[in-house]
């Protein structure tokens, strides 16, 4: 169906429906017209309806109040028509004029009703009048006559029958010119249901027949194109999941390899982890039986020479300094190799490393230093013992020397088949660069690696001046079933320590 095909129907079918929307639009109004119309006959026949009530109630009150029998209700008989026949005449008022103020909406009165009323008038008046001189006669502090009230009240109840069958009239009449309105919409509602249809058979015939045609035919094409579009979409899709294929195994094996460097560098760095602790390990081991025994004899061959009293004051002044250095030697060489790698961590565990890590920062520095852990006598493997006493070595120097913190709490613990260790301070914090930077310091970056090496997780928290918070989770591999024995050479640290 091309663009010039088209058009025409376009053009045509706009107008068909403009028409037909129009129609339906003026079947609208006419049908909402006549709906408010029926609203306010209905509303002039309740209020027609409420003056012959209202009438009737006028007539029984002025009967009252000239009833001796009923003398002492006449404050409230009186007070009831005061009330009623201001009513009855703004009702009657707004009847014959058609001004419906209580509803803000106006009725058209025909020309027959608007004679009923003109007729109805002097019945109207005939009972107004007296009404209010009987209101005035009895508001007036001097008691009238029986023979008075009798005559003011004798007009009032004859003319009420002749209102009341002049009102019923008139509510019939508008009930007719209610009626004659409906049959005057459902006329119009005929001619318009009648142009509607011819609108419509017309749409049929110049519109909508030539439109199914020219679209039987465009469908028939959509259905020769659609077969072709099917053939190259199945043509596509198998090349697309051969595609697809290929790009799961690229995938797949850009994973592996990359996986496989992961494995490698983490091997690589386990290896440089590995090889770092035992040069720590045999540094400590040369220190301590190396230069620390050889320190230790010169201590006690210091102490052996006899001769020392002999010595000049100077002389003897310069030997004590010397064997002064000699002690402090020996003391830093100890916390050197201890710092290195610690004995009590291979013999004792990790609990025992933590204690003697905290209790000789604690006698070095001014914070203090305490370690809460129930695990005294448990033991995991190596690796993890040196992994978490170095990241617990560093987070407690970190705090004592930049932290400026007052105490530090450290905590290990085993929280749902998990090994927690925790790090704690009341320092400065640390700066959200370093929290949040890709590696930070230099000794954040070795905290991360050793836990990530030891297949667990590594979390900083710190805030501005509300201190920092180190912890590593580890998954509880199997434990050490029990401590190792000393070798010669622990056996040798710890007695030449003793010496010291």
């Amino acid at each position: 169906m091309t663009h010039s095909t088209i058009k025409p129907f376009t053009r045509l079918y706009i107008i068909a429906l403009s028409l037909v929307a129009g129609l339906t639009l003026t079947g609208q109004w006419l049908i909402q017209r006549q709906i408010q119309d029926q609203l306010n006959d209905s509303w002039v026949v309740n209020f027609a309806g409420r003056q012959r009530f209202q009438s009737q109630q006028i007539s029984k009150d002025a009967l009252l109040l000239i009833n001796p029998a009923y003398r002492s209700g006449r404050v409230a008989f009186l007070t009831e028509l005061r009330q009623v026949l201001p009513a009855w005449e703004q009702y009657h008022t707004q009847l014959r004029t058609g001004q419906l103020t209580d509803l803000h909406t106006t009725v058209q009165n025909s020309p027959i009703i608007e004679d009923m009323f003109n007729r109805l008038e002097p019945t109207f008046l005939a009972i107004r009048q007296p009404a209010h001189q009987l209101i005035d006669i009895l508001s007036n502090p001097v008691e009238p006559t029986p023979a008075q009230l009798e005559r003011i009240v004798q007009p009032i109840v004859a003319r009420n029958m002749s209102f009341l069958q002049q009102m019923d009239a008139i509510v019939g009449q508008y009930q007719r010119d209610a009626r004659a309105k409906v049959e005057r919409l459902r006329g119009a509602e005929r001619v318009l249901l009648a142009i509607t249809l011819f609108v419509l058979l017309l749409e049929a015939i110049l519109v909508f027949n030539p439109a199914v045609q020219t679209l039987r035919r465009a469908l028939e094409d959509l259905t020769v194109s659609e077969r072709r579009a099917v053939e190259v979409s199945e043509q596509l899709r198998t090349a697309n999941e051969s595609l697809r294929q290929t790009q799961i195994q690229l995938i797949h094996e850009t994973a592996l390899r990359h996986q496989q460097q992961l494995n490698e560098q983490r091997i690589r760095l386990a290896s440089l982890v590995q090889g770092q602790d035992e040069e720590r390990k045999r540094l400590s081991r040369e220190l301590h039986d190396g230069i620390g025994q050889m320190l230790t004899g010169l201590k006690l061959l210091s102490e052996n020479i006899r001769s020392a009293d002999n010595l000049t004051e100077r002389d003897q002044t310069i030997f004590a300094n010397l064997k002064s250095l000699l002690v402090r030697t020996i003391q830093e060489t100890r916390n050197v190799s201890n710092n290195l790698m610690p004995p009590v961590l291979s013999d004792f565990g990790l609990v025992a490393a933590l204690r003697q890590l905290t209790e000789q920062q604690a006698r070095e520095s001014d914070q203090v230093i305490s370690l809460h852990s129930a695990l005294e006598k448990r033991r995991f493997g190596q690796p993890v013992e040196i992994g978490l006493y170095r990241i617990a070595q560093e987070a407690v120097h970190n705090a004592i020397k930049h932290a400026g913190a007052e105490s530090i709490q450290v905590d290990l613990s085993i929280r749902q088949q998990q090994l927690v260790l925790r790090i704690a301070d009341d320092g400065c914090g640390l700066p959200p660069d370093v929290i949040n930077g890709p590696t930070g310091s230099q000794g954040l970056h070795n905290m991360r690696e050793r836990a990530k090496l030891l297949g667990g997780r590594f979390r900083l928290l710190s805030k501005p001046d509300r201190g920092t918070r180190v912890i590593i989770s580890l998954p509880l591999v199997a434990e050490v079933a029990e401590r190792p024995k000393a070798t010669h050479r622990d056996n040798v640290n710890y007695s030449t320590e003793t010496h010291l």
